[in-house]
Order: C-alpha cells, then sequence, then structure tokens
C-alpha cells in the first residue's frame, strides 16, 4: 500500500513540474547589449567618436503625420520617441545624439517622431550634444522599465525648465494620454528600428536590429498646409 501511495505521489510531481513547463515562455532576446541600471554612463559613453546630426535650422525634412504602428512580435512593446514642433527646436544647428543602450539611434529634429521595438526588460536612453564627431559632454540618461504588449511614449524636450539639472534632462518618459496628444502632431523624419533579436513568423535570429524604412512621403500628396524649405541665413541666429 506505501508503494501505491508514493507512486501516486510521484506521478502527481511529475504532472505538475510537466505542467509548469508547458505554461513557462522564455523571455524575448534583444539585439542591445544589456545595461546596469545600478551604474551611471562610464567614460566610453561620455568621451566617443561618431557621426552628428545637422538640426531644424538647415534639415528641414517632411515626413508622415504619426500613425499608430503595431508591434511585429506579439510579446513587444513599442516606444515612441518625439519632439514637438517650437521655435527653439527649429533653431537647432546641431541635434543631440541619443543613444539607447549604449547603441546610436536616429536624433530627433524639431516636430519628428520614430519609434523602436523591444523585448520586456530594462533599458537606457541617454542624449549627448556632439562638438563635429567629438562626444565628450556628460550624457542626460533615462533609465526605464518596458513590459511585453505595452506602449510608451518618450519627449525629448529641451524647453522644460523643470528638468535642467536632473539627470534625464530633456528625455522625458511621458504619461500615455499626454504622450498620444502632443505626439499626434509630428511626423516620421527617420528610419525606426526593431531591437528583438526573434523574427516570430519564421523563427529567425537577428544579431543586429532590423531597420524600418520610412515610407516615401510626398508633401504634394499630404492634405495639410505645408511649409517651404527656406534657405538658413547665418545673420539671423
Amino acid at each position: 500500500m506505501r508503494g501505491v501511495a508514493i507512486l501516486l505521489l510521484s506521478s502527481v510531481a511529475l504532472l505538475g513540474c510537466h505542467g509548469k513547463s508547458a505554461v513557462e515562455q522564455t523571455s524575448l532576446a534583444s539585439t542591445l547589449k544589456p545595461v546596469d541600471p545600478e551604474s551611471t554612463p562610464g567614460h566610453i559613453e561620455q568621451y566617443r567618436l561618431g557621426m552628428f546630426t545637422i538640426g531644424g535650422w538647415v534639415n528641414q525634412k517632411q515626413g508622415r503625420h504619426f500613425q499608430e504602428v503595431k508591434a511585429q512580435h506579439d510579446q513587444a512593446a513599442i516606444v515612441y520617441l518625439y519632439r514637438p514642433d517650437s521655435k527653439w527646436n527649429r533653431q537647432e544647428i546641431v541635434a543631440s545624439s541619443l543613444f539607447l543602450n549604449s547603441e546610436r539611434i536616429p536624433s530627433l529634429l524639431n516636430n519628428h517622431y520614430y519609434w523602436v521595438e523591444l523585448p520586456a526588460g530594462n533599458y537606457r536612453l541617454s542624449s549627448s550634444r556632439p562638438l563635429g564627431v567629438n562626444h565628450f559632454q556628460k550624457p542626460k540618461y533615462l533609465d526605464f522599465d518596458v513590459e511585453a504588449g505595452q506602449t510608451y511614449f518618450i519627449k525629448y524636450d529641451e524647453e522644460n525648465l523643470s528638468s535642467k539639472r536632473t539627470v534625464s534632462g530633456p528625455l522625458l518618459l511621458m504619461p500615455e494620454k499626454i504622450g498620444r496628444n502632443e505626439i499626434a502632431f509630428t511626423e516620421l523624419k527617420s528610419n525606426s528600428f526593431n531591437f528583438v533579436a526573434e523574427d516570430q513568423n519564421s523563427g529567425k535570429v537577428r544579431k543586429s536590429a532590423q531597420k524600418l524604412k520610412a515610407p516615401h512621403y510626398d508633401p504634394a500628396e499630404d492634405v495639410q498646409l505645408t511649409k517651404p524649405f527656406k534657405l538658413w541665413n547665418p545673420l539671423t541666429w
């Protein structure tokens, strides 16, 4: 009788373990390097060489107005990055460089948005304004967590005086309602990126981010009024 009882208990235990493994899901991998939220950016993140992006004073590129996108992977999150239109932003000569977990992503211009697709986890978005190809400014950075299936909005705002002295500086994680209202007026002026390592449809694993090219934009087809391009005058600075 004791043997029968032991056999039954063992069977139940094995069944429980099997059921648990069946419902467990492996977490998605990212093409980005992991970041330690307990540490501050080191010298490598402060002193670096890299390309720079011309700001809105010269770069008056236009793009399609905001349209919400769906993540390519069901277990991924979408993070929108945006910068509203303002006189300050329009007069910028060189845009700040942006880095996600130390990987360069597009700078935000005036009235500009794009998105990144990320697996659940913690990330660090940092900003540094270069002098030519040299980055030596102590970066401002925002640590944030994302959950699967969620949507987030990060705003770049140099005019927010309350954040001038904070660690994140112009990088602001916005409440969803406010983010949706503000991003609605911005335009897609750059590529977006998918940092999920696994392709859900094919199962293939990527080693680098998937570049999501912005669609061709023709101002003539836009129902909204467009602003004609004007050459900048150095005497107006």
